[in-house]
């Protein structure tokens, strides 16, 4: 039984962070689309995963565009990805990135505002 209460109470931790910022309001949206445009250099990084900013996987922004999963939310998709915002970093200096999801405003927990790779 302990074991099993174990495995639902990491479970249930991992959760509250998954997918914070996929899907938000049309106005973050087009703010995130107006930050990101192809060509942009960006990290993706889920550091609440357990991920660690070394290993942080760094690509350019091809074909950026804003995305309506369900009702009045949007996503954005770059490539043919859809990103969660929160684990989305956008370059903005030598060797400094910053979190889309907070530049934007939408709350984002156990990630960190600027890394640098």
């Amino acid at each position: 039984m302990k074991k099993f209460f174990v495995i639902a109470l990491a479970t249930l931790s991992f959760s509250a962070f998954a997918d914070q910022c996929a899907w938000m309001s049309p106005v973050m949206a087009k703010r995130a689309a107006m930050l990101i445009q192809s060509g942009s250099e960006i990290a993706s990084l889920c550091q609440p995963c357990g991920e660690v900013i070394a290993n942080a996987k760094v690509s350019v922004a091809r074909g950026v565009k804003i995305t309506t999963p369900e009702g009045n939310y949007r996503s954005i998709v770059i490539g043919q990805k859809e990103v969660d915002l929160a684990y989305t970093y956008i370059k903005v200096a030598p060797n400094k990135f910053v979190n889309v999801a907070k530049v934007i405003g939408c709350n984002a927990d156990g990630v960190s505002e600027i890394i640098s790779k």
